[in-house]
């Protein structure tokens, strides 16, 4: 999902570990940590683009 409409930068993602008390189910916080939010998007994740016969022809053809 990606918000395009959003006039604020996001501050980032806050991870943070619990350990629960199995008996009361209480939480207890471990660790936290936090991840900037990214500039821009990383293309490294994305698929490559498809280098079959037919999607190169499409290609050839714009």
């Amino acid at each position: 999902m990606t918000d395009t409409g959003s006039d604020t930068a996001h501050p980032g993602l806050i991870i943070t570990v619990y350990r629960v008390n199995p008996e009361t189910l209480k939480r207890t916080p471990v660790s936290s940590s936090v991840v900037p939010a990214a500039n821009h998007v990383a293309m490294n994740l994305a698929f490559p683009p498809c280098e079959c016969p037919r999607c190169r022809a499409k290609e050839a053809s714009r």
